[in-house]
Formats: structure tokens, sequence, C-alpha cells
């Protein structure tokens, strides 16, 4: 048991060993080190728990240091003036107020964009989201706020003429219609900081994605599982397999490591249940539409394993029954329930190698004949996908 907490131990704190943080003093002083807290948070930490080399734990704040870095994510020490009136009025039940109210505040803010001596920074908290410049080491605000007033919405947009007064002298093209259709939102701006400074390493949004979006294509198998069951007692079971063919999208959130992920999808197969002691049948086309969210619980360049759940609509195409052996098939027009729940589990490998298992909850379809039949439709699939990743670098 300790041989084996020793080697947990060893392979836990030799992971920060590859991933070098630091911190910079009050003094100026570099101590490099590991954050153990450290998670690509959404959210500004208030406080950072820092290890340095010789095993020393500090607990770092906005007053006892002046930034730290954590792999791509650099934070500087603020101590200064935040607005707290609401930035989204329709949404928002913090400040409405149409007098500027600000709040004295020290806090860590995080580094958006950078290109020569221009910074952007980002303040995100409960209380709302603030934005700040510098372009001499002198941290400003960028000052935004709506309140609401006889049901329309007022913005308070301090930020523009901010930047007017900032770039008007620099010969711009368009610099006017540029700032007029700007909005206080983090890709808009550094967007714009972009242009106007022609940054061209970051002028397009997809470049800047530390986690690409990824464009699934893949074939399948799916074992089909069908149940007819009419008033009596009688039930009746048909399994059946069939390809299927798949296109996704994985669009990864660009914090918290990448590991939260949205999946829209498409799948489509033949469907064919022969139940010959009924005896009946049923075809169809069935396309399905998912729309689901995931977890990366495992995500390294080589290897990564992940959980998904999908809302899932089963739209049928050509859906046909027939009862008895006529050979005479009737197509349904009737009331159906078709939308269920499609949860999936699946690795990545070589980031580009997907390979995923799903299930597919049952799904209740009408069967039209003379007799009341209840049709329901259960599949479990397996799938291999090959991922095409936009902007890779």
């Amino acid at each position: 048991m300790k041989q084996a907490l020793f080697i947990f131990s060893l392979l836990y704190y030799s992971s920060f060993a590859f991933c070098q943080h630091s911190y910079v003093t009050s003094d100026g002083q570099t101590v490099p080190g590991t954050i153990e807290n450290y998670r690509e948070w959404s959210k500004n930490p208030t406080t950072v728990l820092f290890r340095d080399n010789s095993g020393t734990t500090i607990t770092l704040t906005p007053q006892n240091c002046k930034s730290f870095t954590a792999g791509s994510d650099k934070y500087v020490s603020y101590n200064g003036t935040r607005i707290l009136n609401t930035d989204n009025a329709m949404k928002s039940q913090s400040v409405q107020s149409n007098v500027l109210i600000r709040d004295s505040i020290h806090a860590f803010l995080r580094q958006i964009y950078q290109f020569n001596n221009y910074t952007l920074y980002k303040l995100f908290d409960k209380k709302r989201t603030n934005f700040y410049f510098s372009d001499t080491g002198d941290i400003k605000e960028l000052e935004f706020y709506e309140t609401i007033e006889n049901k329309d919405i007022v913005p308070f947009n301090g930020y523009k003429s901010f930047f007017n007064d900032e770039f008007s002298n620099k010969n711009i093209p368009g610099l006017q219609q540029k700032i007029n259709i700007l909005s206080y939102k983090e890709n808009d701006l550094i967007n714009f900081l972009a242009d106007v400074l022609n940054d061209k390493q970051h002028s397009s949004e997809k470049l800047r994605n530390k986690y690409p979006t990824e464009i699934l294509i893949g074939i399948g198998a799916n074992q089909n599982v069908a149940t007819l069951e009419n008033n009596g007692p009688y039930i009746f079971h048909r399994t059946s397999v069939t390809p299927s063919l798949e296109f996704a999208l994985r669009i990864y959130n660009q914090r918290n490591f990448g590991k939260i992920f949205f999946q829209p999808s498409i799948n489509a197969f033949s469907l064919l249940s022969d139940f010959t002691k009924a005896p009946a049948k049923v075809k169809a086309m069935v396309v399905t539409v998912n729309l689901g969210a995931g977890y990366m619980f495992v995500r390294k360049p080589d290897f990564s394993f992940y959980v998904d759940a999908a809302g899932a609509l089963p739209v049928l195409f050509n859906f046909e029954t027939q009862q008895g052996n006529n050979g005479k098939y009737v197509e349904s027009h009737g009331p159906d329930d078709r939308i269920t729940i499609h949860p999936e589990a699946g690795i990545i490998i070589k980031r580009n190698l997907n390979i995923s298992v799903s299930y597919l909850l049952p799904i209740r379809l009408p069967f039209n004949s003379d007799i009341q039949y209840a049709y329901k439709l259960t599949q479990a699939s397996l799938a291999l996908r090959y991922a095409f990743i936009q902007g890779k670098k």
C-alpha cells in the first residue's frame, strides 16, 4: 500500500514538473514553481495556491504579488476600480441605475490579448464582465454598462470614446465605422484591436482558438432492437444490424483545458424489422439529429476519453408498415413520440481517430394495421470517425 501511494505521489508531482509556472513578487523577483489549483479558470481567481521549486507553499493574492503565469495564461494584479452597473440589462439582476457606480477592488486580471505595447485584460466573476486596456503600463477600465428606460435598453459606451481618442491620430482607414459597430465582448474587442493594430497573427478567431473545432465524419454499425406488442399477451422482438453514416461537429470550450464541448451531429441508417411470427414488417430511412454536450475526463495529445449526452430527434423517411403476408406496406401518418436521449462514450487516439459507443433510448413509432400494435425501437452503436481539425497548429 505504501509503495502504491509513493508511486502515485511521484507521478502526481512529476506531472507538474513539465508545466512550469511562475509568479512575480511585489519587488519584481520571478519565482518558478507550480500553481497547484490551476485549471484554466473561466472566472478570475481570487487566490492562487503556489508552490515553489523548494517545496514552499504560498497563497497568492492581488495584494502580495504583481502577476503570475500558468501555461499560456497570464494574470496581473490590479488595484483600482470597476463599474458595477450591469453589462446586460435584459438578463442581469445587478445594478441598473443610469448613474455610474464604481467599486474599489483588488483583483487578478487575465490577459486576453497583447501586441507590441498594447494589452487587453478581462475580469469575469459573479457580478459582471469588465475589460481593461493598457498601452503604457497603466491599466484603464474600458467603461460600459446598460440601463433600461421606457422599456428600451440604453447603453453607456465609454469604451468607444476611449478607443476613438486612443487611435484617432493613427490614420486608420474606417476607424469610426469599426468603433461604431464594436461590441463589448471578448472576441469582438480582440478582433478590433488586431484589425486596427494590423496584427495579422491574431486577425482571425480561428487561429486564436487554443482548442479548435473538429469536423467528424465516420461510419457506424448499429444493433437495432425492435419490439412489437399488441393489446393481447403477445410481444415480438426482432434484432438487426445495419450500417450508418455520421457527421458531427465538436466545439470545445476555450477554458477548463477544453474539457467541456458541444457536439451537434447527424447520422443516417436504413431500418428493417421483420417480425416473422406476427407476421409484420417495418421499414424506413432514419436520420437522427442530435444536440449534445460532453466532458473529456482524460484529455492528452495522444489519448482522450469522453462522455456525451444528447437530445435526439429521429426523423423518418418513407416509414411504412406491413401486417400479414399480403406484401402491401402502409405509409404511416399517425402521431408519434420520437424525441429521446442519446448517451455516448468514446476515446480519441492521436487527436484524429475517434471510436465511440452509444445507445439510443427507446422511441415509440406508430404501426398502422387492423391490429393495434405498439412498435418500439432501441439502438446500440459502434462508430469509427475521423476528425478534421480546423485551424490546427
